[in-house]
């Protein structure tokens, strides 16, 4: 199976394991929250750092740790993505159905779409400005409880804004993933120690409640720590990388309805329509980006030189477990890899460009020690027969500078 096939693989497990979240967190309404989520956490730190072992990265966490900036995005990556998505909809279900919480939370994907000029340094479309429109009126139907002429009238209003703003915690945590490369089992070994010191400190400041747990909410406790917190969110995390934040918002357009399913059969929740209202104007605007065709294209920073002329994506997820020395070092170093197609007529002009200015990390899809990235960026990009495409690793200016002479070499 290629590159694609896996990020698709892995992102549609995560998608199923994903649906059932809200319901198995349903057990925790009836324990101590703060007690039960120092026991997931306790477990998650355990298998986190017993899987970093078994991979051979413990050396790659010592590293880590010595670094505080690092260490300190990480936290944050952490607190912004295990916390929405367990604490934030535990306690939402204290109020509301599990099938309303999840309709909420699941227009995280669309959320995230408003931190991508800012942090991605992506280009919005009018596509994905449609889509955030169609988000935000699901979600106006959420706060108002089905009700369009009382939008803070309902009961429950406060605990839907609270959950819109969990939701875009864990928008803004797809971003840190993508925006930061660090190995994604250090990651979740530092965000489980993360989750699990915040939890201890609720703990006594609540005086250390200690209550007598049944055996599911026990069994839950374990399967959320250990698989969901480790394995589920490793498969994500790595899923996340490559694929276009566009893609995952589709993949995850079906996550609601499988939750609506569940809840039905397990909880004997009735759907309401406004539910279902909800998840269908956040799928209308999944389905909007369907068309789009130059959403995720590359923000630079010169919005007057010719660069802005280029269709230029931002690939560094594509290589994040890349063999490549060159690229590699850039990623470790914090540089990203951008890259462009173009049509094969150009490839003597970006070889003499490349060679009689002396830029190094220029690739093109025909360097074989790239070719299974190579054929996920072509994918990415859209590249035809007739294409090829060239990228260039380094500082985001160094990049600019790069394709910004490429343009004019070409136009020459």
């Amino acid at each position: 199976m290629d590159m694609k096939g896996k990020a698709y693989a892995m992102l549609v497990i995560t998608l199923v394991s994903g649906a059932m979240l809200p319901i198995l967190l349903t057990v925790s309404t009836s324990a101590n929250i703060y007690e039960f989520f120092f026991g997931v956490y306790a477990v998650s730190v355990v298998t986190s750092l017993a899987f970093l072992a078994y991979r051979g990265k413990l050396g790659e966490l010592s590293k880590i740790l010595k670094d505080r900036r690092k260490v300190a995005i990480i936290c944050l990556t952490g607190l912004v993505s295990y916390l929405p998505v367990q604490f934030g909809i535990a306690f939402s279900e204290k109020f509301i159905t599990a099938s309303l919480a999840t309709a909420i939370f699941r227009t995280s994907p669309l959320l995230m779409l408003l931190l991508l000029p800012p942090l991605l340094r992506e280009r919005l479309s009018k596509y994905q400005i449609a889509a955030l429109v169609m988000a935000f009126a699901g979600l106006y139907i959420g706060i108002s409880g089905g009700n369009l002429t009382g939008i803070l009238q309902s009961s429950n209003a406060g605990i839907i804004i609270f959950l819109i703003l969990m939701a875009l915690g864990y928008a803004l945590s797809i971003i840190l993933i993508k925006k930061y490369v660090f190995d994604i089992g250090v990651v979740i070994a530092i965000s489980s120690i993360t989750m699990f010191a915040l939890f201890a400190v609720l703990m006594a400041v609540n005086g250390f409640p200690l209550y007598a747990m049944t055996t599911p909410q026990l069994s839950v406790l374990a399967y959320i720590g250990a698989f969901f917190n480790v394995f589920s969110f490793y498969l994500y995390f790595t899923s996340l990388r490559p694929i276009k934040a566009t893609v995952v918002a589709n993949v995850y357009f079906f996550s609601p309805f499988i939750t609506f399913l569940l809840a039905y059969l397990f909880l004997g929740e009735a759907i309401q329509p406004y539910y279902i209202a909800i998840a269908l104007l956040a799928g209308a605007g999944i389905l909007i980006q369907s068309f789009d065709k130059v959403g995720g294209r590359y923000l630079a920073s010169n919005k007057e030189g010719n660069i802005r002329h280029m269709a230029i994506f931002d690939v560094t997820g594509i290589f994040s477990n890349t063999g490549e020395v060159g690229i590699n070092a850039t990623i470790k170093d914090g540089g990203r890899i951008l890259a462009v197609k173009l049509d094969n007529q150009y490839a003597g002009h970006v070889n003499s460009f490349t060679k009689d200015e002396e830029i190094a990390r220029v690739y093109t899809d025909a360097y074989e020690a790239i070719h299974d990235e190579s054929k996920y960026v072509k994918d990415v990009l859209g590249a035809k027969d007739g294409e090829f495409v060239v990228m260039k690793a380094g500082r985001l200016e160094e990049c600019e500078r790069f394709f910004e002479g490429l343009y004019n070499k070409i136009k020459l």
